[in-house]
């Protein structure tokens, strides 16, 4: 009775596997030009077609070609996706179906104009994350780009040209590109070219060439084109043969704000890292003080400016914006910091100690300070310069009916306290308001304090005037320390939010760990991180898990809080299948109501989160990095029990391993005893019978049989241990292959029954470098095999010759052939697929082990004509070396 073994992945399959998969992404070529007319879209279809004429399988994915007649006919031939029709304020527009490339997979898709915009509700809002997701399927690009385009030089080309340059591209795009080409051509050709209207239509092209194609701003933008190329080369060569000049240890450090002009300082740094080489940092300065709905946007907008370009994000919690970069500036190890101008006043400037450029100048000792020119205004909005517009109408009307209280029971107690007290109730009472109300409702309230306090309490009375000098000395006293006193308790507030909100994030992490290092199951861990992410970001929470081969389950997790809809979960399985974060806020269909993140760890990805962020605000930068935290751990938690699990299978195979060794060992000596005994016995009784019985004779026939079929086991049994275990000692020789095969032949003449057994040799064959004893046996084991499986008196055949460089040996036979299928599973362990079949079915299982330990390569297939063949390739040289030396 056979049972059916478990097939498990072999591992050497996985290992290519995971190989390929780590090698699948698919290569991008930019053609890059100056402006739109030089040639991109020729020289990419030009291109296309000699990829086609090589045998690719070419696809034009989206082509515009602007009814230019050289591009049309240079498209002709090339396979023509259709596009995707949609409906955007009742106008029909067509975009690339990008579902429809990565269902057709061919080698090579065409995407022209890659900064293009999408149309409103599409995957992507803009086409290069459509040409990123389409390399990550292992898909060759060619795409088409203009300078213009870049947002790093974006604002240089408005400056220059005058002219709004609406869709852009981060520069990183360029920079993964596995090969970028220039196609330059020379200011007066392409206004030749505009002219004779091959770029743009005929009622066009005046104004082109009063706004944008004139001679000098084309110039500018060639050299654009020239240099960025140039540098590209430069960072390549740099790359493939680092010096000891490389700059790659310097790192930028850029500070950001909600202002408008921060975009251009992190384009400004980004720059920089370029020609440094460098990685840099953007950071963002929590001041402790809210942001508007505007500034949250302004804020975010930025961020993912960064991200684009490449930036790492940091966000750090400071009052004072200089300790802050100070800070980064330590905890980045930045050796060059992006900064703009501020436009704060003489007198600010004074409070402060000095203006932001002067405080980070003297502080600069480690690092080299960069003013952005022309960065007027870019910290104004960090602090506002109108302190009073930071807090809200409902404090400012709070303060001030506190304040006409205080003042009306101020005016009872005038007669008993006298007036100096009454100034001492005034200061406490500011005291009191700067713990709830912000700095703007605390300084009105001081001036006004002391403003009433002066004309209704110090004499004479209900007049400004104040006739003694203590008078004065006591009323100046009073307001410098109440706005002192408001100002710095404001101050410390804040300071204690901040803590309050640092403390909160880390009381946050520290719960989720504690709650993941106690479980030890997935559902445990889910129900830890719903838990803990519902309380701290206040929203509902979304989990699906990955099962045990890797595939993300169809359903929710019971303990989730939300259940997206059928189009949502789609986007949580993108999020899966590409291991980036989709949905709400990101550039993934950014209008949708949940934020889907994947939980990724170096063993890979283990599942989704989402985040129900229907009609909420984007996640400030601390809340944005408390998640990814979060994420983290929940990703290195489930991988946790999956490699507890994969150790526990590893041990269980380990004992089963060495089981299955000692069972061997045991049954395989255990034999050896009784069969020498058997043989000795028979040997006895051949020389003890006399005459013709042959009753007895036959009888000893089927004893020597059965003796031998035991002793095959025991011999099958022996050499699959010392497989397994790695003993298997080769002794190699230069030997004759015709002399291995009538080897084999000889020895199983006596075996081969009613069979015929013929052996076919080239004449001439060179010797070849092996184990002779083991290929002996393998040929044996295959021999027998065929006398096992085939029907009485069908004949097999052994054949050997040597074509080009390797030894073949061919065992053929004329029965029933193997199973259609199963060629390649004969060779596992106890594997019986033939109605015909004996024994235990380790014996093409051991001949595969030792052909390999010896280079070589064993396979089966059937004969046209019936039957099966098993083929054996040896490498070899052509003769055995010479010896160095004669005797």
């Amino acid at each position: 009775m056979t049972y059916p073994e478990e097939k498990r992945p072999d591992p050497d399959e996985l290992l290519s596997r995971i190989g390929a998969e780590s090698q699948s992404r698919g290569k991008f070529k930019i053609f890059f030009g100056m402006a739109a007319g030089v040639g991109k879209t020729f020289e990419m279809l030009r291109d296309a077609q000699k990829a086609k004429s090589e045998g690719r399988d070419v696809v034009v994915g989206y082509l515009e070609t602007h009814k230019r007649k050289e591009t049309e006919e240079q498209a002709a031939g090339l396979a023509l996706l259709p596009r995707k029709k949609s409906k955007y304020k009742n106008v029909e527009l067509e975009e690339m179906d990008l579902d429809g490339v990565l269902e057709r997979k061919p080698e090579l898709v065409l995407v022209d104009e890659l900064a293009h915009t999408n149309v409103p509700g599409s995957r992507h809002p803009k086409r290069y994350q459509d040409v990123l997701e389409i390399l990550d399927h292992g898909i060759d690009v060619y795409s088409t780009l203009n300078v213009q385009h870049l947002e790093s030089r974006a604002n240089i080309v408005e400056e220059l040209s005058g002219a709004p340059v609406s869709e852009r591209v981060p520069d990183s795009i360029l920079e993964i590109a596995d090969e970028v080409e220039l196609v330059d051509l020379v200011p007066d050709d392409l206004i030749k070219r505009l002219k004779e209207g091959k770029v743009y239509p005929s009622e066009k092209v005046a104004g082109a060439l009063s706004s944008f194609f004139r001679v000098p701003n084309l110039t500018a933008l060639r050299e654009l084109a020239l240099s960025y190329t140039s540098k590209l080369v430069d960072r390549e060569l740099s790359r493939l043969e680092p010096t000891k000049d490389s700059k790659l240890s310097e790192k930028i450090l850029v500070a950001i704000s909600p202002a408008p002009g921060s975009g251009e300082l992190i384009r400004h740094a980004k720059r920089m890292a370029f020609l440094l080489k460098c990685s840099w940092v953007t950071v963002y300065i929590e001041n402790g003080r809210s942001l508007t709905v505007e500034e949250r946007k302004q804020l975010h907008s930025h961020l993912q400016l960064a991200r684009e370009l490449g930036a790492e994000i940091l966000s750090l919690p400071e009052k004072d914006l200089v300790q802050g970069i100070l800070r980064a500036v330590e905890r980045t190890k930045a050796t060059h910091v992006v900064i703009g101008r501020t436009t704060h006043s003489r007198f600010r400037h004074f409070l402060e100690g000095g203006s932001l450029l002067e405080r980070l100048s003297a502080e600069s000792a480690n690092f080299q300070l960069v003013v952005v020119p022309g960065g007027e205004g870019k910290y104004k909005n960090l602090r506002p310069i109108w302190w009073i517009g930071k807090s809200g109408p409902i404090q400012y009307f709070f303060s001030f009916l506190g304040l006409l209280a205080v003042t009306s029971v101020n005016l009872l107690l005038l007669n008993l306290v006298g007036y100096w007290s009454i100034g001492l109730v005034y200061l406490f009472f500011v005291m009191f308001i700067s713990l709830f109300a912000g700095r703007g409702p605390v300084l009105v309230t001081s001036a006004l304090s002391a403003l009433l306090w002066n004309f209704l309490f110090i004499p004479p009375r209900f007049t400004f005037f104040i006739g003694k000098l203590e008078d004065w000395m006591m009323f100046v006293m009073y307001f410098v320390l109440a706005m002192v006193l408001g100002v710095f308790t404001t101050r410390l507030r804040s300071r204690e939010e901040a803590l309050k909100y640092g403390e909160e994030a880390i009381s946050s992490l520290y719960e989720l760990s504690l709650a993941l290092s106690r479980t030890h199951t997935t559902d445990g861990i889910v129900n830890a991180s719903v838990e803990v992410l519902t309380k701290t970001f206040s929203c509902p929470i979304f989990v699906v898990i990955a099962d045990k081969d890797g595939r993300l389950d169809r359903t929710a997790h019971p303990k989730s809080g939300f259940i997206p809809e059928s189009r949502e979960f789609a986007l949580a399985s993108w999020s899966f299948q590409n291991r980036k974060p989709s949905g709400n806020s990101t550039d993934t269909v950014p209008l949708s109501r949940g934020l889907y993140l994947p939980l990724l760890s170096p063993g890979g990805c283990f599942g989704v989160l989402g985040l129900d962020r229907e009609s909420k605000q984007p996640l400030e930068p601390g809340e944005d990095a408390l998640l990814h935290s979060m994420l983290n751990q929940i990703a290195l938690a489930l991988e946790r029990i999956q490699l507890l699990g994969l150790r526990e299978n590893a041990r269980m195979v380990e004992e089963s391993e060495r089981l299955h060794s000692a069972l061997f060992n045991s049954v395989s000596h255990e034999f050896r005893t009784p069969l020498t005994v058997i043989r000795a016995s028979l040997d006895l009784l051949d020389r003890e019978i006399q005459g013709d019985k042959g009753k007895e004779i036959s009888l000893l026939k089927e004893i020597r049989g059965a003796y031998r079929k035991l002793e095959r086991l025991v011999n099958n049994l022996l050499d699959m241990t010392r497989l397994e275990s790695g003993r298997l000692q080769l002794d190699l020789q230069w030997e004759d292959p015709a002399d291995l095969v009538l080897g084999a032949v000889a020895e199983e003449e006596s075996e081969k029954g009613s069979h015929s057994l013929v052996s076919e040799v080239d004449e001439n064959m060179p010797l070849v470098r092996l184990d002779n004893r083991i290929m002996q046996q393998v040929l044996i084991h295959l021999i027998q095999n065929a006398f096992l499986h085939t029907p009485e008196g069908t004949p097999v055949r052994v054949r050997a010759s040597v074509p080009r460089d390797h030894l073949l040996l061919v065992v053929e036979d004329e029965g029933p052939g193997i199973p259609k299928g199963e060629e390649e599973r004969i060779f596992d362990k106890f594997t019986k697929v033939s109605s015909y079949a004996h024994g235990t079915g380790l014996g093409l299982s051991i001949c595969k082990g030792l052909v390999e330990a010896q280079g070589g390569k064993i396979w089966a297939e059937n004969r046209a004509e019936g039957g099966a063949r098993f083929l054996i390739r040896i490498p070899v040289m052509t003769f055995p070396p010479l010896e160095e030396s004669f005797g």
